[in-house]
């Protein structure tokens, strides 16, 4: 009798994480919806990964590949394990993150009862290095998206488009189960990109399919002290956002209008980047706007304009609080 595919599969990709890794693959181990394979991609690890790994080799639910070369970045691992899956769904799950164990039955549930959603994401609670809550994404979230996501609620793609113009609303891969059709469809995560690969898979996703928020806490994304910007990280970031929304305005045609959307859109991220760190955010900036205007030159308008967005943004957050 020919085994019959799981309604979904999650790529579990490790690399270098071993004091968190028995927490992540516990917490999928340990779903209370079954009807899932769990494809482990260890990405050459050269800490103790690879051993505690091996401990779930015999898990009916794991299959266990171990790379004997690394291939560079999480984009390339998380890909290929999705060459791997076999279900209707995936859901791509990072080592330093976990779930809550209802995760996969609440996603499976909405993407059931939504057939017009192909990703189906949910709210995530920050935490520490040490797992200590921070509080959760929806809170740095704009107003706008605020009221309409104040509960389970279905996003036409176009409105989920112009969410994504302004912030990556999907903090974390780990967050959102994907119809495995559209995935492939859509192109997949971008190899080119190593820090916005997510954000244009999202925007891609976003021309071709519906997404389903749920408001419930589903995912625990962790926030490490090495994430903080430097001022090298912020160019390539900032580089990569910008060429990310290029590259998909001419991908799918978009007209002048949702151009121009989007490019105040990254004016607007810039600005939120400058509030959060504004001394690398200013000592980057004119290496940043030196090279980028070259091929970009409005870049400097669309920038001003989307710091009076973003302000705009901030004036509107503070007169809901009081």
């Amino acid at each position: 009798m020919a085994n019959v595919a799981p309604l979904i599969s999650v790529v579990f990709t490790s690399y270098n994480h071993e004091r968190y890794l028995k927490q992540a693959v516990d917490s999928l181990i340990g779903q209370t919806f079954k009807d899932f394979e769990l494809i482990i991609i260890d990405d050459c690890s050269t800490d103790n990964s690879r051993t505690i790994l091996q401990s779930y080799a015999q898990h009916p639910n794991v299959k266990l590949n171990l790379l004997e070369k690394n291939t560079g970045s999480y984009v390339k691992s998380s890909h290929l394990g999705a060459l791997k899956a076999t279900g209707k769904y995936i859901l791509f799950a990072q080592c330093d993150d976990f779930s809550e164990s209802e995760q996969l039955a609440v996603l499976a549930e909405k993407a059931l009862q939504f057939p017009s959603a192909g990703v189906i994401f949910s709210k995530s609670r920050l935490i520490d290095q040490d797992g200590k809550n921070l509080g959760d994404d929806y809170q740095i979230r704009n107003m706008s998206f605020k009221k309409r996501c104040k509960s389970d609620t279905l996003l036409q793609g176009q409105e989920m488009r112009s969410f994504l113009s302004y912030a990556c609303v999907i903090p974390n891969l780990s967050a959102a189960l994907i119809n495995r059709d559209l995935y492939f469809k859509s192109g997949g995560l971008p190899e080119k990109f190593s820090m916005a690969a997510d954000w244009a898979l999202w925007l891609a996703l976003s021309e071709l399919t519906d997404f389903f928020y749920v408001s419930e806490v589903l995912n625990n994304f962790r926030q490490h002290a090495a994430t903080i910007r430097s001022k090298t990280k912020l160019d390539k970031q900032l580089s990569e956002i910008l060429n990310v929304f290029t590259e998909h305005s001419l991908k799918f045609r978009l007209n002048k209008t949702q151009q121009n959307a989007m490019m105040v859109g990254f004016g607007s991220i810039w600005f939120n980047y400058f509030l959060e760190d504004p001394r690398n955010a200013k000592a980057s900036i004119i290496d940043f706007y030196k090279k980028a205007s070259v091929e970009h030159k409005h870049l400097l308008y669309y920038l001003m304009k989307g710091a009076f967005k973003k302000t705009g943004f901030i004036i509107e957050n503070l007169s809901n609080t009081k």
